[in-house]
């Protein structure tokens, strides 16, 4: 194996007054499977001492927000978790790296959960730009590795 990605999310929202723990444990579940996901990756490339072991964040992993206390402590979680990978493995020959996909990216499932959200097309990424940016952080080279790349639309608010 060559190239494993983390890419789960939940984006709980939720005011945290009324926010019930087993909901907020929920939200921690998509932290723990990166810790799974990212404990076994390395077992199939450690040995072969190359690879790269990318993970999905969000806008949300860089700060809190308001209503999304479930989501931003998950979100940030894994995204230190990430970095902590990339520093234990990187001296192994595993590029670790994090792409923060900041917004609704278009297509089917997006336009399933919010049937106006062709409304609002320009604020939302396109499939193959987020693409480009894992293989942008998969295709570097071994002396010039980035940790993260930051994927937002021209015009969305950050």
């Amino acid at each position: 194996m060559d190239l494993a990605i983390h890419n789960a999310g939940n984006n709980t929202a939720g005011r945290i007054l009324e926010m019930e723990a087993d909901y907020f444990g929920k939200s921690w579940r998509v932290c723990f499977g990166g810790f799974l996901f990212g404990r076994e990756a390395p077992r199939r490339m450690v040995p072969r001492k190359r690879g790269a072991i990318l993970f999905t964040g969000a806008s949300d992993s860089l700060r809190g927000r308001a209503g999304c206390g479930a989501f931003n402590s998950a979100k940030a979680g894994l995204r230190i978790f990430a970095q902590a990978m990339a520093k234990e493995y990187g001296p192994e020959g595993i590029h670790d790296g994090h792409v923060v996909v900041n917004g609704a990216v278009n297509g089917d499932k997006i336009r399933r959960r919010f049937p106006d959200a062709d409304s609002r097309r320009d604020r939302m990424l396109e499939s193959r730009g987020v693409v480009e940016c894992y293989a942008f952080l998969y295709r570097q080279p071994h002396k010039a590795w980035s940790f993260e790349v930051d994927a937002r639309t021209s015009v969305k608010p950050w």
